[in-house]
């Protein structure tokens, strides 16, 4: 059974980690359970299979045949999560979940990687387990959890996908950092640009909407009057009312639509920030005296030189 590597005095931060879609599925477990060989994790892995290869499974007889979680002992039975944007590293993860776990709990995970579609099953060992954010009612605590065995293969496999996460992730920082950086060195000139832009955009807008209108209005003065052989007063008039009724409706789906997506996006925010907030105050426990007041110092010498000497 492969061990990942892991002390206490190693911060668990040194590993990159992605925000990641998965489905995931825990159960607490005892402690003497972390010795029983890999064919555990095959028989619980196995459901994951695609159809193919179940179907493979099935008619090979050299494979080991799938097992379903209810043919599992009870005490391996999983409790099923929604789809969770996780916390993720080769050595560990954070995962918002509906049961208090205490400090030092054993977890047994299995979870799929939904853009991947790669299941890994894994020990893991409960680091910290907090309240997620107020707004939070379905997923109330937030659990941070390191691997404390991981099969060779879900180790590698796991590895190269954070990998090319992090590539992923530094192409974009790095646009982003640059961008940052042009509006730090010419703010006047990124702003009065970006302005101009806006401006630019608002107006091919408003032509645009003043073209579809007097298309779709043109389109409909030629329809109802061949319909209903109407003159142009009587032409306009109808127009009018269809335009209308198809704006209020347009503006009543509206109308029910933001609220939804502003809440939606609301908790999205509030809990990635939460999470956020989680892993920033871990990792700051994490170091010694002497690296806070080393990352201090750096702060506020950046902070210092850029006001007296970037303004």
């Amino acid at each position: 059974m492969d061990k990942v590597n892991m002390t206490k005095n190693n911060n668990r931060r040194v590993s990159f980690r992605i925000y990641e879609q998965v489905n995931l599925f825990y159960q607490k477990i005892d402690e003497n359970r972390l010795t029983e060989p890999y064919p555990a994790f095959d028989n619980v892995s196995n459901d994951f299979l695609l159809p193919a290869e179940l179907e493979k499974a099935s008619q090979d007889s050299t494979l080991p045949k799938p097992r379903l979680d209810k043919e599992l002992p009870e005490e391996m039975q999983f409790d099923e999560d929604d789809t969770l944007n996780v916390n993720i590293s080769a050595s560990g993860m954070a995962f918002s979940c509906d049961e208090a776990f205490k400090e030092g709990d054993y977890l047994v995970i299995r979870l799929l990687l939904l853009s991947s579609l790669a299941s890994i099953v894994a020990y893991c060992k409960v680091v910290y387990c907090k309240n997620s954010n107020p707004y939070e009612t379905h997923h109330p605590y937030l659990v941070g959890a390191h691997f404390v065995s991981l099969k060779g293969q879900d180790q590698e496999l796991l590895s190269k996908y954070v990998d090319k996460k992090k590539m992923q992730q530094t192409v974009v920082k790095g646009f982003v950092l640059a961008a940052i950086l042009t509006v730090i060195a010419m703010p006047d000139v990124v702003f009065g640009l970006l302005i101009d832009l806006l401006h630019h955009l608002f107006v091919l807008f408003l032509e645009f909407c003043h073209l579809a209108f007097e298309f779709i209005e043109l389109n409909l003065d030629k329809l109802v009057e061949h319909l209903f052989e109407t003159d142009l007063h009587q032409t306009q008039v109808i127009v009018f009312y269809i335009i209308a009724s198809f704006a209020f409706y347009g503006i009543y789906r509206l109308c029910r639509a933001v609220p939804p997506f502003y809440r939606r996006c609301k908790k999205n925010q509030i809990a990635y920030w939460s999470r956020k907030k989680a892993s920033v105050l871990f990792y700051w426990r994490e170091q010694s005296l002497f690296n806070k007041i080393k990352l201090v110092v750096i702060c506020v010498a950046a902070i210092t030189g850029y006001i007296f000497f970037g303004m």
